[in-house]
């Protein structure tokens, strides 16, 4: 496994999110554009911290030479999964279930 499964995995899970989001949202067609323009960059800048502790834990287990893909796969999607709810969590108490679904079903399909 190689670093650019992580920046990949990060930047599909980012895309692929804001599409689901957009498409269980029930919006209009107005309110779907300005969300597709502002979103990715809501998105970019929460999903940092997870990312860092992201790249931490697919280092370790580079270091410690844990690298058959099917576990490593499972343990970086299930530290997305974390990071996506607390970090969602964190900043919005209101109406979190969708994004986190969102999000999550996005990291599970671009593993």
């Amino acid at each position: 496994m190689r670093w650019q499964y992580v920046f990949k995995h990060w930047g599909c899970t980012l895309l692929l999110g804001v599409i689901l989001f957009i498409l269980t949202a029930g919006l209009g067609a107005e309110e779907a554009m300005v969300i597709t323009l502002m979103l990715p960059a809501v998105s970019l800048v929460f999903s940092i911290p997870t990312l860092i502790i992201y790249i931490v834990v697919f280092h370790w287990l580079k270091k410690y030479s844990i690298m058959d893909t099917k576990w490593v796969k499972l343990i970086l999607v299930t530290t997305t999964i974390l990071g996506i709810g607390i970090t969602i969590c964190l900043f919005d108490t209101a109406g979190v279930m969708r994004p986190i679904m969102c999000y999550s079903i996005a990291a599970i399909v671009s593993s």
